[in-house]
């Protein structure tokens, strides 16, 4: 036990600053939840005042503990509700709530009490950046850096925003400022390479994207063998392991056959979910979820990091379509779900899957915010069913899944009993076009060479590029995309006047053809 981290027991008599100065000793050794339990103690001798309130709230929000931490900041409001450095803290323990209207209302509170502070305007940026609010994030920003033109984090949120609106060639002169005051800094950096490959750059974007691992990635040492960083393969076995989604993998898969030949026996590492699938693809030679002890490596390489090794300058399409299932598969998982939908209609209606919302992934709070805005309700799918001779297919997973019967749209649902992304691809030989947000399924349907149509936020990701309805990374996707944040009417409009103008052809080829 340190002078620092003494028992709770044995902090009878001491006063209430005392017991704040323990708790935060206590967390600096790594015991938080005897900090927690020592700031219990504190409120019971908490002073009646609004410095003392704050205090007890800082304590809190250094230990992550935000609804108590938000309490504290609320409770010193209501005495002295003119205090814009309490404004300002409540707003970020009401973001990391995800909470963020009401951070967005208490940090514009903050800017309005006291607008020459700088840090209030650039942190009010960045939440409503989260929100979807670009526009108005931006300007804020801008004031930030009208105040303290050389604050790197008002520069990285101008670069970050401006990247959400599309504007990745400006974005990159924020990044790098922001860099020239803080070179090393890991977000800055992501950030500043994601803009780099959403504007075309792919060369520089590639190299700059190894710095995901300078913040958010770990590089893995569980493996007993060197990271590939370019070497001669011939003869050589390379482990390309799984990392970040489902969607990454699906996507870069597609580099296997450069790998094998290169004289490399390929070994791919993914989830239980996505083995079948990857069993089939060109240049793989062996597939695992886990690995054996007794297995041995002359490389490993993360998925993600392929193409800077590579060298890849530019978007690969590479061998298309790369994903398949077997003609097996296709005809008893696809044929019967094909039967289910058309049942005996004559001639057959045209099928199109559905897929509307991603996963929420609450374990992390900033993709949770994302996928907010990538994802819709099912409901605002209804303007696609008014359209004739179409049939649709649910192959949406998750609790979002559930919309089908609340919404009582006429949707057969294609995912029952699915135990895999195999499965997956089988049933989907029955559709004859996927409408899909941007989530895994987008790549999975891509990979196939089925058509695609991809319903897009307006701050894309950035493998979509900043515009336009095509892209090289699958030849038969179509990109439907946001005029605004948050404007999915215009986007549904849209793909349905486009899939009525397929009827008309579809229904015309019928009749030419006489079916």
């Amino acid at each position: 036990m340190t002078t620092l981290s003494p028992s709770p027991c044995l902090l009878t008599r001491r006063t209430f600053t005392e017991y704040l100065r323990v708790a935060v000793g206590l967390e600096e050794v790594g015991q938080r939840e005897s900090a927690i339990d020592v700031l219990r103690e504190a409120e019971t001798l908490l002073p009646e005042r609004p410095e003392s309130l704050f205090l007890l709230g800082g304590v809190y929000e250094r230990l992550q503990c935000w609804e108590k931490a938000s309490l504290f900041y609320g409770k010193a409001l209501e005495a002295r509700p003119h205090a814009a450095r309490v404004w300002h803290r409540l707003g970020i323990a009401l973001l990391h709530r995800d909470d963020l209207r009401g951070s967005i209302k208490a940090l514009d509170t903050a800017v309005q009490q006291d607008p020459a502070i700088p840090e209030y305007a650039t942190d009010l940026s960045m939440v409503l950046s989260r929100d979807g609010q670009f526009e108005a994030a931006l300007g804020f920003a801008q004031s930030a850096l009208k105040m303290q033109p050389d604050d790197a984090n008002a520069l990285n949120n101008a670069g970050h925003i401006l990247q959400c609106l599309n504007r990745s060639a400006e974005a990159l002169q924020f990044y790098d400022a922001a860099l020239q005051r803080s070179p090393d800094h890991p977000v800055i950096r992501f950030g500043r390479a994601t803009a780099l490959l959403k504007s075309g750059d792919f060369f520089l974007g590639w190299q700059e994207y190894e710095s995901r691992w300078l913040s958010s990635r770990t590089v893995r040492a569980d493996i007993d063998a060197s990271v590939w960083e370019g070497e001669s393969l011939k003869g050589c076995t390379i482990l390309v392991h799984h990392e970040q989604g489902y969607g990454d993998t699906l996507h870069f898969i597609r580099l296997m056959p450069i790998l094998a030949q290169r004289g490399a026996e390929v070994v791919v590492q993914v989830p239980v979910p996505l083995v079948r699938l990857m069993q089939r693809v060109a240049g793989v030679s062996r597939v695992v979820s886990v690995l054996d002890p007794a297995d041995s490596f002359d490389y490993h390489c993360p998925m993600m990091s392929l193409p800077v090794r590579l060298g890849l300058t530019a978007e690969f399409v590479g061998q298309f379509p790369y994903l398949s299932v077997s003609e097996e598969d296709m005809t008893t998982q696809g044929g019967k779900l094909s039967a289910q939908v058309q049942g005996s209609c004559q001639p057959p209606d045209f099928i199109v899957g559905l897929v509307w919302s991603g996963d929420p992934r609450p374990h992390d709070l900033r993709a949770t915010q994302t996928d907010r805005r990538r994802s819709m309700s099912l409901e605002t799918l209804r303007p696609l069913f008014s359209v004739k001779g179409v049939r649709f297919v649910s192959f949406q997973m998750g609790a979002a899944r559930h919309q089908v019967a609340e919404t009582g749209l006429p949707l057969v649902d294609g995912t029952e009993n699915i135990l895999d992304f195999a499965d997956t691809a089988a049933r989907l030989s029955a559709v004859d076009l996927l409408i899909t947000v941007d989530t895994s399924m987008a790549h999975l349907a891509g990979g196939l060479g089925k058509p695609v149509w991809m319903l897009s936020r307006s701050d894309a990701c950035w493998r979509w590029g900043d515009a336009g309805t095509q892209t090289a990374w699958y030849p038969d996707m179509r990109i439907f995309r946001q005029p605004v944040a948050g404007d999915w009417g215009s986007v549904v409009n849209d793909a349905r006047l486009t899939l009525v103008r397929l009827m008309d052809l579809y229904r015309g080829y019928q009749h030419e053809s006489g079916e």
